[in-house]
């Protein structure tokens, strides 16, 4: 008896231990929660390789690792050495005077198709000869900014003897014995040769804007001229004596810049202006060269975006012609995939010409030789290109776009075959020559895996995995909630996810906060894990928290997304509205406390949202607001609404400051004092409007913030501010 009584002494200590040592995470709730969740991503863990770099013939990857690199055969997992560090560490320490025993970097850049490597060390970059053990060294040029922080650097000539780079708006050349040569002299603030401005790279993702030739003797450029483009200020008071900053920005309607583009030969500086065209009001990119530098191509979109064409351009006399057009009743989305075949004559396209974006194999005479897929899926992009066997490996979406898979298809049309089989979102990265890929899954039940699988969708191995700690578990999360509604117009299922706070009572009433983005293309729900995502996060402070897809996202065929043409912040409001109201029928969703936030498009959704429908949105907050359509960037608002002229009704309908009058709940408006994407002027428009009308309206500033806000306080106020207006029981 006294036996037993001591072990159920030892057991009841145990238990109470156990209890003790678990209630930071069994027992928290509320802002406790919160806080955990937005900052503690070690709740979930990742174990094994996330990420791997393939070598050059594709049949093994590489890592870093103890300061050396190991070259893993993708086949048997075999590690061997992937450089011969003594060599290298040799011929180094011989060219920098050091006398290093590793290596004197932890990445690197194989060049020549595996042939040699390029890394940097204090100010050099260096090139090593895997064979031969030669190795040299030059003074790269410095790097120059660009759109939304992007850095531009020098690009080696494909024989590795020259590199390009723009200094001073102009396009020069220097050997690895830095000697330099300007290709361009004329070049200024408003003339860029080889520079883009703003809008090319935000709207068209254009951010290279020159291309060395295959055989290293030609660059095509494009230039430039900015002088038509209208001037807006943005300025920088943080200091007693402020700085003008004045930025080229075309807004819808107004002129854009005038795009030229040249060929110069490096070694005599001859240049030949293309053949595009009289008309000047159009967008010329894309420029890429063929296999063999015969031909140079670039695609050219008219003004309306809604005819695209691709041209072979002659790089000695600059004469065009066009190969093949796609044309679109209401828009085409400037993301075509463009692959050359290595034959040089043949080349893939695709297409949403039949409403669904599809694989296409045409000639460069723009004969259709064969139409490669016809899955409806849509196509998403062009992974690889097998052409020893006659494969073209691709991404789509199925399932409304909700997933994502690996597919492939013969170049004669026929062995259509998805190779990725678990419903969810497939993140792809193929090895050269198409021999193996790594999927990194996940879906609404299964954290992020990561796994090696042979081309043909064999199983090799997992390569890692997310680990949901017993902590995490501890804290008895409930799984957000995927499901469908119908369309403001009750044509489509439309998809969206539900979170709710850990403390949920299926017998109390909580507040609804939708989280927005929106506009065209914009899907918001994949099927992808999401127990530990910013709105599970958001859920644990006492919100119900709403996530949909709308009318006009992508995913679904070019029709569905057509159908925001013309109407931006019409329809998908209806259906945030429809979705609102949906969920706010259910027992546990106060439908008088519903809240919205969201920025950029998501803050113009936010206010849009308070100001048309104040019945159904009771609390807002926007971060950097497009207010009015009439404001923005050319590219964008065009390709969507068309210019003022043509649609003033749509502008109309689409403007936030005609429904000012109409705002009874709580906006909170946030925006970075010098946004040069979303100028501040459209915060200031509609605060003008607001309080002609004496509306109540909150508003912060963030000074020397662009587009995004990157101060704290940004975060903080908007949780404090929902928590304030909606009073969540927060359950602490």
């Amino acid at each position: 008896m006294k036996n037993k009584r001591r072990a159920l002494s030892l057991t009841l200590s145990v238990f109470f231990l156990v209890v003790l040592a678990f209630p930071l995470f069994s027992q928290v709730r509320g802002k406790e929660l919160y806080e955990l969740l937005s900052k503690n991503r070690a709740l979930i863990s990742f174990e094994g390789i996330s990420r791997i770099d393939w070598t050059p013939d594709g049949k093994a990857y590489y890592l870093y690792k103890d300061k050396t690199f190991q070259r893993i055969d993708a086949a048997t997992g075999e590690s061997s050495p992937l450089l011969d560090d003594e060599k290298i560490i040799a011929a180094f320490n011989r060219l920098s005077g050091k006398n290093l025993t590793v290596l004197p970097f932890n990445n690197f850049d194989f060049l020549e198709g595996g042939q040699k490597i390029c890394f940097s060390f204090s100010h050099r970059a260096y090139i090593y000869d895997l064979s031969t053990g030669q190795m040299l060294f030059y003074f790269p040029q410095g790097e120059y900014g660009g759109v939304r922080g992007r850095m531009y650097s020098e690009v080696l000539s494909p024989d590795l003897t020259k590199r390009a780079y723009i200094e001073d708006y102009n396009l020069y050349v220097k050997d690895l014995n830095e000697n330099e040569k300007a290709l361009t002299t004329d070049g200024h603030k408003d003339l860029r040769n080889g520079y883009p401005d703003w809008v090319y790279p935000e709207e068209l993702s254009q951010y290279e804007a020159f291309w060395w030739s295959p055989d290293s003797q030609k660059i095509a450029y494009m230039q430039f001229d900015e002088n038509p483009v209208k001037l807006y200020p943005l300025v920088h008071d943080i200091s007693p004596v402020p700085e003008l900053e004045m930025q080229r920005y075309p807004k819808a309607g107004a002129n854009n810049p005038i795009v030229r583009l040249f060929i110069v030969d490096v070694k005599t500086r001859k240049t030949v202006q293309l053949e595009t065209g009289l008309d000047t009001n159009v967008y010329l990119f894309r420029g890429q060269w063929t296999p063999d530098g015969k031909i140079f191509t670039y695609q050219r979109m008219n003004r309306l975006q809604n005819l695209i064409e691709l041209w072979a351009a002659d790089p000695t006399t600059g004469k065009t012609r066009l190969i093949i057009a796609d044309e679109d009743p209401c828009y085409v989305e400037a993301d075509f995939d463009l692959t050359f075949l290595k034959d040089s004559d043949r080349f893939l396209w695709t297409s949403e010409k039949s409403g669904w974006n599809e694989i296409y194999l045409y000639d460069l005479s723009g004969m259709l030789i064969k139409q490669l897929t016809d899955a409806k899926l849509p196509v998403m992009r062009i992974e690889a290109v097998d052409e020893a066997n006659g494969w073209v490996y691709f991404t789509g979406l199925e399932n409304r776009g909700l997933e994502s898979h690996l597919y492939r298809v013969k170049l004669d049309g026929t062995g259509f075959t998805r190779l990725t089989k678990e419903p969810g979102s497939h993140r792809i990265n193929l090895s050269p020559e198409a021999l193996f890929y790594t999927d990194t899954f996940s879906s609404f039940e299964k954290p992020r895996r990561v796994a090696l699988h042979t081309a043909d969708g064999t199983f090799v191995r997992e390569l890692g995995n997310s680990t949901v700690t017993q902590k995490f578990k501890d804290l008895e999360l409930i799984p957000p909630e995927h499901f469908t509604f119908k369309s403001a117009d009750n044509k489509f299922d439309l998809d969206a996810v539900l979170y709710k706070p850990a403390h949920f009572d299926k017998n109390e009433k909580y507040p609804l906060i939708m989280t927005v983005y929106g506009g065209p293309g914009a899907k918001m729900i994949h099927n992808r894990y999401l127990m530990n995502d910013r709105n599970q996060a958001l859920a644990q402070l006492g919100f119900i928290v709403l996530a949909i897809d709308h009318r006009g996202v992508s995913g679904r065929g070019k029709n569905f997304q057509n159908l925001m043409y013309m109407n931006l912040g019409q329809i998908e409001l209806e259906d945030h509205v429809a979705a609102a109201k949906h969920v706010g029928n259910l027992p546990y969703v106060d439908e008088t406390r519903v809240g919205i936030t969201g920025g950029s498009y998501g803050g113009y959704m936010t206010c849009i949202a308070l100001l048309k429908e104040p019945d159904v949105f009771h609390v807002g907050v926007a971060g950097a607001p497009v207010t009015d359509w009439r404001n923005y960037d050319s590219i964008y608002t065009e390709r969507y609404m068309r210019r003022p002229q043509d649609n003033p009704e749509g502008y109309k309908e689409g403007s936030c400051l005609i429904y000012a009058r109409n705002l009874k709940g709580h906006l909170f408006i946030n925006h970075g004092a010098v946004d040069n994407n979303v100028h501040p002027g459209n915060t200031v428009q509609l605060v003008q409007e607001l309080l002609k009308l004496n509306k109540k309206f909150d508003l912060m500033i963030y000074p020397e913030q662009r587009h995004g806000i990157r101060f704290l306080r940004y975060g903080e106020a908007r949780i404090e501010y929902f928590i304030e207006h909606l009073k969540p029981d927060i359950h602490e």
